[in-house]
């Protein structure tokens, strides 16, 4: 199927925790007008921290990503948290491509939707104690979490997110997005990642979307004729 737009964010090349294979795939596959890239695509956080290791794999994900502008697909690209150095470069902009630090997404009914990271808009915002407290958990889940699924297909990432705490954190960045696109006023809804949890619903009448990650998920946002769709993949 052909999409006017299509949503992805923390993709997180150059670590072993991004699942390289189904993005590369995915990429394959997508048949869409536009793509935007909503942040943390490449990890540069964690490999200039962790001298992780930037594979061949992650390197032809680029080329097919830079590929979809050569055929015509217009490539937004929203820099995250874990590629903040990035977001001196906004503002630039070369035939199909364009790095945007929000992005201004419109549907062919006149709806306005803000695309943007989130990580700058939550109490849970890049350099507050509590993201830094949750980034080096997360840090240290993940790997562990990986093996587990792969051995006995449990996922400890996500059984850490269904509890108490978890949900709490969750509702409380949703909610907190949605509040930030209220604010800026004149928009339908509002599309991030950041948080690593593929969520679409209404805050008081604001349409909250979360694109998810290609680290445990797998997901994306689809967008055609103004209807929006989460796809797991």
């Amino acid at each position: 199927m052909s999409y006017d737009a299509v949503f992805v964010s923390d993709v997180h090349l150059g670590t072993t925790r991004c699942n390289v294979k189904k993005f590369s795939k995915f990429l394959k596959k997508i048949k869409t007008k536009k793509l935007v890239l909503v942040g943390d695509i490449i990890d540069v956080y964690c490999m200039e921290k962790y001298n992780t290791h930037w594979k061949k794999e992650h390197t032809e994900c680029v080329h097919q990503i830079l590929n979809l502008t050569k055929k015509g697909v217009e490539v937004v690209y929203i820099p995250g948290n874990h590629e903040g150095m990035l977001r001196r470069y906004c503002m630039f902009d070369h035939k199909n491509f364009s790095m945007q630090e929000e992005y201004v997404y419109k549907t062919k009914n006149g709806d306005k939707y803000l695309c943007t990271h989130g990580d700058q808009h939550s109490e849970f915002s890049s350099g507050s104690w509590k993201q830094l407290i949750f980034n080096k958990g997360y840090e240290l889940i993940t790997p562990m979490s990986l093996f587990l699924e792969k051995i006995f297909r449990f996922s400890l990432v996500y059984a850490l997110k269904n509890t108490v705490r978890g949900k709490k954190y969750i509702n409380q960045y949703e909610n907190d997005l949605a509040n930030y696109c209220r604010q800026k006023g004149g928009y339908k809804g509002i599309i991030v990642g950041h948080i690593h949890h593929a969520n679409m619903r209404k805050i008081d009448g604001i349409e909250y979307m979360c694109c998810g990650d290609f680290v445990d998920t797998c997901s994306a946002i689809v967008e055609k004729n103004g209807a929006f769709q989460l796809m797991r993949y």
